[in-house]
């Protein structure tokens, strides 16, 4: 294996490793009493915090592919961008992630604004039912525009999260 190969299977395996991590933490919110509590929003942060980790260790995927030679700490869209077209390159990868991100309907402009929003504003609104046919079900609020959204987290979360395998997955398949 060459220095190469070795660089962009480690960085494949840190996104791997991520969708793991968002994984295991739906799987905890699964277990918890559903009660709102500092426990509870502390693991939806933390599942928020690594499925967006995904995004982050996939443009370091492509940092490596595309021999862009940015450090970890400068690996972001814009700069992944620049490096970019400063070596004469196109990623329709990287066109792709910015797209959906910059659609303000689409799953990960959603999930980025609820986990941008949980990070560094305020915890995410939400709404208990109590009694009914949707007993026990927590709707999360749309922290744009305070639209709930109507379905369970646990049911969004792992929307979102397969959306974000399915999308590694088919990016992954671009490259090769």
């Amino acid at each position: 294996m060459t220095l190469d190969e070795h660089e962009s299977e480690s960085a494949q395996n840190r996104t791997d490793a991520k969708l793991r991590y968002a994984a295991i933490l739906l799987e905890e919110l699964r277990k918890v009493e559903r009660r709102g509590d500092d426990f509870e929003r502390a693991h939806q942060e933390s599942f928020l915090f690594h499925f967006f980790g995904v995004r982050d260790a996939f443009l370091n995927e492509l940092n490596v592919i595309y021999e862009c030679g940015l450090p970890l700490s400068k690996i972001r869209k814009g700069s992944l961008a620049k490096a970019l077209r400063d070596n004469g390159k196109q990623s329709n990868e990287l066109k792709t992630i910015v797209t959906l991100e910059a659609d303000p309907e689409s799953w990960l402009s959603r999930a980025k604004e609820m986990r941008d929003h949980s990070a560094h504003r305020h915890s995410v609104p939400r709404v208990f039912h109590q009694g009914g046919e949707r007993h026990g079900e927590i709707f999360l609020t749309d922290t744009k525009t305070g639209t709930i959204i109507n379905q369970d987290y646990l049911q969004l979360f792992e929307s979102w999260l397969v959306s974000m395998k399915q999308l590694v997955i088919k990016l992954r398949t671009k490259q090769n």
